[in-house]
């Protein structure tokens, strides 16, 4: 199992690295996974032009690979569908979070699946630090670990 978490925009408390640390610490021995900043410096005259940007960073990092990205226009799963559709492919894939303006309507129509969390709208921090458990927990859930207490 081969993951790559890819987000726009950089922690600004020290609490989620912690947060995220606690759990990388936890998957980095049993799964091959890596989180990629893409920061972004440059200024926009619009929220469509900044999207726009966004998205073609993004699709440089993900190539030919497969994607799934995180929306609250996505489909609600629970922990046990998040986990068998994370591990019933061996190949590399992308998790990836858009901006703070979302994600472009490319970007969805290529994804292989666009999961919601929630009709609520989460920070960039705090929703990194839920989508590095819910990974967690999907390894436990496939490996029987009673991390995950069904």
């Amino acid at each position: 199992m081969r993951i790559s978490l890819l987000y726009i925009q950089q922690n600004k408390t020290r609490n989620a690295n912690d947060f995220e640390d606690h759990f990388l610490k936890k998957l980095k021995n049993n799964m091959d996974i890596n989180i990629s900043n893409i920061p972004i410096k440059k200024k926009f005259n619009s929220k469509s032009q900044q999207v726009a940007y966004e998205a073609d960073l993004l699709l440089e990092k993900i190539g030919k690979n497969n994607f799934i990205c995180f929306d609250k226009i996505g489909r609600k799963m629970s922990s046990e569908e998040f986990s068998k559709d994370l591990y019933k492919s061996n190949e590399k894939i992308f998790l990836v979070i858009g901006g703070a303006f979302g994600l472009s309507e490319e970007i969805k129509k290529n994804a292989l699946k666009i999961i919601s969390f929630s009709d609520m709208e989460f920070s960039h921090e705090v929703f990194r630090v839920m989508l590095l458990e819910q990974i967690y927990r999907a390894y436990c859930i496939f490996n029987n670990h009673p991390y995950h207490q069904n």
